[in-house]
């Protein structure tokens, strides 16, 4: 079989192809979904195994390339670190025919390839994505997580936002209960933006401010784009946490979405960050080196989802700049 492999990481390229090679497979390699889809274009191939995290272009978007060129399409399956049952459905959506979570042993590569096969052959590979009727807010929405650092750095970032009527703000900051509701006044200071503690069932309007309050998880439902609270239990141990706010914005966005993660102590946004990057959204990193605690930012680019990476003084200006690029952008679809 000829199988194209398309993976940024030397290593785990490398053990690819000494698998598939061993295993007397054809293999030809591409460092990112970029190079894939060129060498898809130009020859077929029986097997696509490509990572979901790459640079220029992701695994998700890929496969969705993929199906949707109308050339004869492979078994396509992703391959990433985000071993959830959402990354699953995520990477299924997309056209994939099947997800494998890293790390991985030999056997379950090969296992996965034969069974996809003989179901592809029986034309039951994956459809593509459905259409769900669901029309995407007009509006972009912009993520924002901090933790240990996160009253000063968040106010430093907001005032240098722009007031805009483009996009709506989420924002999980990690503390207690006490600390949203002192907190709230000072960032309404900073900004022209109205600024409110997320309620449930709340409304999202364009141009305003929304803080996660304590002990509960903020998400928007993307059905009728409005604010929910859940007593879900804790992710990353905090509550609110990003993930889940993060995840919800790439179901009701899709690309029209911006993450940023800022100062903080663990990982909390990281994997919820690639669920904005791999819809097509736009995932920025506060610079570590001008964090107060570097852990939340610096796990984003070391999973090499970060698109920008901006020190703290100018993140308000880079957030706003992306703003109006990407409402220009999407300005025929509002």
């Amino acid at each position: 079989m000829k199988i194209l492999i398309a993976e940024d990481d030397l290593v785990s390229r490398t053990l690819l192809e000494k698998i598939l090679f061993k295993a007397g497979h054809e293999v030809v390699s591409a460092r990112n979904g970029a190079e894939a889809w060129e060498l898809f274009k130009r020859s077929p191939f029986d097997v696509l195994l490509t990572d979901w995290m790459m640079p220029e272009m992701d695994g998700i978007e890929l496969a969705q390339r993929v199906r949707r060129s109308g050339l004869p399409a492979p078994l396509i399956i992703v391959i990433t670190a985000l071993a959830l049952r959402e990354a699953r459905a995520r990477a299924l959506d997309s056209g994939a025919d099947d997800y494998l979570a890293k790390p991985y042993a030999p056997e379950e590569v090969l296992s996965l390839m034969d069974s996809g096969l003989r179901r592809l052959r029986q034309g039951g590979g994956a459809a593509a994505p459905r259409a769900t009727g669901f029309r995407l807010p007009n509006m972009i929405a912009v993520g924002v997580a901090a933790s240990t650092g996160g009253p000063p750095t968040l106010l430093k970032l907001f005032s240098g936002i722009e007031a805009t009527a483009d996009a709506a703000f989420f924002v999980v900051l990690h503390g207690p209960v006490w600390l949203f509701e002192t907190f709230l006044p000072r960032l309404q200071a900073q900004t022209a933006m109205k600024v409110s503690l997320g309620e449930d069932g709340l409304s999202v309007r364009p141009g305003e401010i929304y803080l996660a309050p304590g002990g509960r998880h903020m998400v928007v439902d993307a059905q009728r784009a409005v604010i929910r609270l859940n007593d879900d239990p804790e992710e990353n141990y905090v509550k609110p946490a990003a993930d889940p706010l993060f995840r919800s914005l790439a179901r009701a966005f899709g690309r029209r979405t911006i993450g940023v993660v800022a100062t903080g102590m663990g990982r909390d946004g990281t994997i919820g960050a690639g669920y904005l990057a791999a819809g097509g959204g736009l995932v920025i990193a506060q610079d570590p080196a001008t964090a107060i605690l570097p852990s939340m930012p610096q796990s984003v680019i070391d999973l090499r989802i970060a698109k920008i990476i901006s020190p703290l003084d100018s993140l308000g200006g880079v957030v706003s700049g992306n703003i109006k690029k990407m409402a220009k952008e999407f300005a025929r679809e509002f």
